[in-house]
């Protein structure tokens, strides 16, 4: 019997009063229905929104990620936020390291943290290649490098 594998990412956004851009991100992550957003916080303070997706999630080596929906859907919302926000009209108390502040991938229930450190490296791949306008610095660490930063 196979057992059902989980994933969430949760997305974290330097943006929380411009209704326009958070229509947007949620609209782009709309056409992955397998990765529904489940979670939306918006913190009106620091001007800051976190959303949480889950998908299921399998190896597939012939994509080189095991969770397409969930990083497809994970890119599209950055896509649409670095195409909406504007940093410089940005005003919050919450210090940021940029239009996208953090995606974090984690495993749920029996899945293995190496499968969600694949899509997690998938994405940042996919960030850096076909974002390269809009400015962005990719930090990545996992657990499961003991800790390092690649």
């Amino acid at each position: 019997m196979l057992k059902l594998m989980l994933a969430c990412c949760k997305v974290y956004i330097s943006e929380s009063r411009n209704r326009g851009a958070l229509e947007s991100i949620e609209k782009a992550a709309k056409l992955f229905p397998e990765s529904p957003i489940i979670n939306k916080f918006e913190d009106e303070i620091y001007n800051r929104v976190g959303y949480t997706l889950v998908s299921k999630i399998s190896p597939n080596s012939s994509s080189g990620s095991c969770s397409l929906p969930l990083k497809n859907a994970s890119f599209a919302m950055v896509k649409a936020a670095f195409e909406t926000i504007d940093l410089q009209e940005h005003c919050g108390t919450h210090p940021r390291l940029g239009v996208v502040d953090h995606i974090c991938f984690h495993p749920l229930g029996t899945t293995s943290l190496d499968l969600v450190a694949d899509t997690a490296k998938s994405l940042a791949f996919e960030v850096g290649s076909n974002l390269k306008d809009c400015s962005s610095n990719l930090l990545i660490w996992s657990s499961t490098a003991r800790g390092k930063v690649t």
